[in-house]
């Protein structure tokens, strides 16, 4: 009984589907109006191509089956939006406070934060909104941010070389950038006042500044532009081509004696102040309170040093701190500064001899110099207090002075050299890893 009567259900559903989808047809056909095609929806299948061209679809089908939409018309709805301020944004503007003006409402008037018209106007309102007053322009960004004004270049003549008065506060880098150029272009060109020591800049000395990066030289009788460019590592059309402006050379051309070339891209090795055997020899009758000699120029020269202790050919860093706290190794600058302490110990890097411990006039101030008996030599500048002497044997690792800030210094640090047989390399590269 149940299965009859399962199946008289199954036939009177699909009876009744037939006579809906029927009942559609006929009401789609007499009421004599076509479905509209709904403005912004998505495309539906046609049963049929349409018969004319007004943009109506006849008999249109969804997934579902038929959609009829004759009694709908539906219309696209306008957009909201923001207005913007009427304004110039293409710049910076002034606006003039009016009575009553808050800075947010200024702000808020330009579609900016309050931030940003304190920072466009930090010299009138100093970041403080309190200092807002009636009349007061008032300076307006086109977008919130900042507005900064680039520092000009220093107006001057760059047709040849001029002349720089050290003032108080100048350094060697800092003059350089002022001019738009290299710190060793300023050594190079000062080298008679200087002598490629940036310690020994003064006060209110007069320094040659070139036009351009590179060297300047004074032609000496018998110089040729190829053995000049030669010597300075450029090519002859650096001085006639890149540098025709100032030497107004053609090729070909020699320039007399006496004359000053800008080699431009030119450059040289720098000359480092060494202990010669004519700053080691002793003054006549010179002796200080306890008998010993006096040196000449500097007096921590030692004289004739004879023999001692040799190095390990192993180095050791000589503070305890293994860091750079100034200026790191450079061709104007043939060491490294290594952070320290004011009275840190100072250590000898290897073993060796002291050949000199004392002052010295050249900028390094209290002065150590260890001589390895190898080639090698290691100098330890800045120092407080020095506790050893001249001709001393000492060993790797014993305390030779105390960090300080002598001579041509800006605060306690080690200034560190490392020179063999005539020349400065890199300390990095004879020091073992920080």
């Amino acid at each position: 009984m149940f299965r009859y009567t399962s199946h008289f259900v199954i036939l009177a559903v699909l009876i009744s589907a037939i006579g809906l989808v029927s009942t559609a047809k006929t009401t789609s056909a007499a009421s004599g109006t076509s479905a509209k095609r709904v403005p912004n929806s998505v495309a539906l299948t046609s049963s049929a191509p349409s018969g004319n061209d007004s943009g109506e679809v006849y008999g249109s089908f969804g997934q579902g089956g038929p959609i009829v939409v004759d009694q709908i018309v539906v219309a696209p709805q306008a957009n909201p939006y923001t207005a913007i301020p009427s304004r110039e944004r293409r710049g910076v503007i002034t606006y003039t406070v009016q009575a009553g003006d808050t800075l947010f409402g200024i702000a808020a008037q330009f579609g900016l934060r309050p931030e940003s018209v304190l920072w466009a106007n930090y010299d009138t309102l100093e970041d403080n909104p309190h200092l807002l007053k009636t009349d007061m322009d008032l300076a307006i960004p086109p977008v919130n941010g900042i507005i900064y004004t680039v520092a000009a270049i220093p107006s001057r003549e760059r047709r040849g070389v001029i002349t720089y008065t050290v003032q108080a506060g100048d350094t060697l880098f800092g003059i350089a950038a002022q001019f738009g150029l290299r710190p060793e272009s300023v050594l190079w060109a000062n080298y008679d006042t200087l002598e490629d020591n940036p310690h020994l800049l003064k006060t209110d000395m007069d320094l040659a500044i070139p036009p351009v990066n590179g060297i300047i030289y004074t032609v000496a009788e018998g110089d040729t532009v190829e053995g000049i460019a030669e010597v300075y590592k450029v090519t002859p059309d650096a001085i006639y081509v890149e540098g025709y402006e100032w030497n107004l050379l053609r090729p070909g051309e020699q320039p007399l004696a006496g004359a000053s070339l800008i080699i431009p891209g030119g450059s040289r090795e720098f000359k480092a102040w060494t202990i010669s055997a004519a700053e080691n020899a002793p003054k006549t009758n010179s002796y200080d309170a306890s008998g010993a000699v006096v040196a000449r120029g500097n007096i921590g020269t030692c004289g004739d040093v004879s023999a001692g202790l040799a190095g390990t050919g192993f180095f050791i860093w000589p503070a305890p701190k293994h860091w750079v706290s100034g200026n790191n190794y450079a061709g104007w600058h043939p060491g490294i500064d290594i952070a320290a302490k004011l009275g840190d110990p100072i250590y000898a890097s290897d073993n060796g001899v002291v050949i000199y411990a004392g002052w010295n006039n050249w900028g390094y101030g209290n002065l150590v110099v260890i001589d390895h008996g190898n080639g090698w030599q290691t100098w330890y500048a800045h120092n407080s207090e020095i506790y050893v002497s001249c001709g001393q044997n000492v060993y790797q690792g014993g305390v030779i002075a105390a960090a300080g800030s002598t001579g041509r210094s800006t605060g306690p640090h080690l200034h560190f050299e490392t020179r063999f047989q005539g020349t400065l390399p890199n300390p990095f590269n004879v020091l073992p890893p920080p």
